[in-house]
């Protein structure tokens, strides 16, 4: 018998207007996250259309293939597979009423032949029974759930509407049996068919209760999306489609020519203490936030007993957003400073986050407050601020001076005019006696090769620890400075030999008016060794390799180091490795701390250790100190190295 709406049901028509209450409700929701979202500092009100060059298409893609399709949720493969079950199921279901609707107010046929057999009975029957299985996996997954979903709180709600949902869609089924079993088959129903068989043929009363029951907690599920966790489905869209394209945190800079305003009502806020002083971006982060832990989970901080959750403090501040305190500016003392300080700016939560939340920079700003506000600052890393102001390098108490790596060398100083490339050897190059080597072994690699470079007369910082400390004004100066200096020479091209380094060039220059060609020391050699220019050996020594937090996640470079241990050993990959690699524990300014818990770098130093592998290496000098003194636990034999000293090693 062909199917025909509102079988069984008098006065069925007034579902619809059930619908239309529904939808109002719906709508007012939506309207109160916006008016909430609207509150923040306003940075993005282009529309899509007048995005220019690239940035529309990756606007389009981040929305579709991060967005609406959820690609980082396949991460984790079952859970993964699972919201794809329920996300394409209902998305279908939806579609299919709205087919039905159209029938009944438009008489759109789509209740007759293949269409009607192949998508409004077999397609919708499978969307529903995928969708279930979906919907029982997270039901069983919040009823027995990991630690990263009650650490270190779990968010009220979601079994709530999964179980909702699931009873929406076993009534679905049911009320399909009935009919069938009343009607006769329906060839390609295939769960229908099958519930038929278990269900009396004149159970017309209790057809006509399932009916309004199904319908009403159908309207209800969908009033109460905006008021419930489920407004991820707009959300988490919206919110990847807004992300900045570029890969890692990218902080910004602050216009300090904003502060010598005359007519300003009022001060700016040097960083962030309450939810007023955020960007709409930012509420849109917290309202988007699906307190699922992931962030929580690969967290080096929080895995290792320090203070700091980045669920926490997102999930601190959706719930600020959500009940009021909006100029509260008690949220830094809530979440702690200890708290604060502990993040090494890894950026493995925006990693693994599928909402696409920028974690590290929520957490910045409020350490930017703490500093530049109120003076807040840890012992160790107010040390190393005060050697920057004094000294323009973090290294206080250091035994070496700024020639020493390079005594005994023959090394050229950066010529206006003559010199091609300009070496920037950094602070940690300059000043660690371990990381000296690097630039001992750059400097071999590129006479070799004939390279045209030179350093600078007077060696400083970038400002990239300054910066990650929450000193955006110390930054500046030191970035001001170089600037100048680098036009003052005719500087255009930079070799780096650290990734912070070739960070804040690439990044965070530009907008203070430092444009530059730059390349990592690890780019480079592999280009030397393609172009034939240098020819290093090859071993069987097997080598695993740590990526850079700043190399890899923040910049992705992730080949080329690869490729350069490939030939001069083997590589051997750690379990945590490219985008998913664990910090050192240094970034942030945490190589000036006091660690409470286990320590980061000996975590990641016995992963690369149980490898078996000879050496490790890698190509950061901060990871390279970290590395050498996380080891020192485990073995008193030498294991971590740069790529360039493996490199240089091997030339003969």
């Amino acid at each position: 018998m062909a199917r025909i709406p509102y079988w069984n049901i008098d006065y069925g028509i007034l579902i619809d207007a059930f619908a239309l209450v529904a939808v109002a409700i719906f709508v007012y929701g939506i309207q109160m996250h916006w008016k909430r979202i609207q509150k923040g500092k306003v940075r993005l009100r282009t529309p899509v259309k007048d995005l220019p060059g690239k940035i529309g298409p990756v606007f389009v893609h981040s929305l579709v293939f991060k967005g609406i399709l959820g690609a980082k949720i396949y991460k984790k493969i079952f859970t993964g597979i699972a919201h794809g079950f329920v996300f394409w199921g209902m998305l279908v279901l939806f579609v299919g009423t709205s087919l039905v609707v159209l029938n009944v107010w438009g008489g759109v046929p789509v209740f007759k032949g293949g269409f009607n057999q192949w998508v409004m009975s077999f397609g919708l029957d499978l969307a529903g029974l995928l969708a279930l299985i979906g919907v029982l996996f997270f039901l069983v997954r919040r009823l027995m759930p990991p630690e990263r979903l009650m650490a270190p709180k779990a968010r009220a709600g979601f079994v709530l509407q999964i179980s909702l949902l699931a009873i929406v869609l076993v009534s679905g089924f049911l009320l399909e049996g009935l009919r069938i079993a009343a009607n006769g088959p329906d060839t390609y129903a295939f769960v229908g068919n099958a519930l038929a068989g278990w269900l009396p043929a004149d159970a017309l009363d209790a057809h006509q209760v399932l009916w309004w029951g199904h319908g009403l907690l159908c309207m209800a599920f969908i009033a109460a999306i905006p008021f419930s966790p489920m407004m991820h489905i707009l959300l988490v869209p919206t919110n990847a489609a807004l992300a900045d394209p570029m890969p890692g945190s990218k902080m910004g800079v602050i216009d300090f020519a904003t502060f010598d305003d005359e007519e300003a009502e009022e001060m700016p806020t040097l960083g962030c203490a309450s939810l007023a002083d955020f960007t709409r971006k930012r509420l849109l982060d917290y309202s988007a936030c699906l307190w699922c832990g992931r962030c929580h989970e690969v967290c080096p901080a929080a895995s290792t007993g320090k203070p700091l959750s980045p669920k926490g403090v997102m999930l601190t501040l959706a719930e600020r957003l959500t009940n009021g305190g909006f100029e509260d500016d008690g949220l830094i003392d809530e979440i702690t400073a200890d708290a604060i300080f502990a993040c090494t700016t890894c950026t493995a939560c925006m990693e693994a986050c599928p909402a696409c939340i920028n974690q590290p920079k929520t957490i910045l700003k409020f350490r930017q407050n703490l500093v530049m506000e109120q003076s807040r600052v840890p012992e160790l890393m107010g040390k190393a601020l005060s050697s920057l102001e004094q000294r323009a390098h973090p290294f206080f108490g250091t035994g070496s001076g700024p020639k020493e790596w390079c005594k005994d060398l023959d090394v050229p100083v950066f010529a206006s005019g003559e010199t091609e490339y300009l070496l920037w050897t950094g602070c940690s190059v300059t000043y660690e006696e371990r990381a000296q080597k690097i630039a001992r072994a750059m400097v071999r690699i590129l006479d070799k090769a004939g390279v045209s470079y030179g350093i600078l007369e007077e060696s400083r910082c970038t400002g990239d620890p300054a910066k990650q400390m929450g000193n955006e004004f110390l930054f500046s100066e030191l970035a001001q400075t170089n600037i100048e200096e680098f036009d003052a020479l005719g500087v255009k091209k930079i070799i780096t030999l650290c990734p912070h380094c070739y960070n804040s060039f690439s990044r965070h220059y530009p907008p203070l008016g430092g444009n530059y060609t730059l390349i990592p020391h690890v780019v480079f050699i592999e280009q030397l060794i393609a172009q034939k220019k240098i020819t290093p050996g090859w071993s069987s020594t097997t080598i695993a390799y740590h990526d850079p937090c700043y190399l890899g996640r923040r910049n992705h470079i992730f080949d080329e180091p690869r490729e350069l241990i490939s030939r001069v050993g083997r590589l051997v990959e750690m379990p945590n490795h490219g985008a998913d690699s664990f910090c050192c524990g240094g970034g942030g300014g945490n190589y000036w701390a006091e660690e409470v818990g286990e320590r980061i770098n000996q975590r990641r130093s016995k992963e690369a250790l149980d490898t078996g592998a000879d050496k490790i290496a890698t190509a950061c000098p901060f990871c390279l100190l970290m590395i050498t003194d996380g080891t020192k636990k485990f073995t008193e034999d030498p294991k971590a190295f740069d790529i360039a000293e493996l490199v240089a090693e091997q030339l003969g």
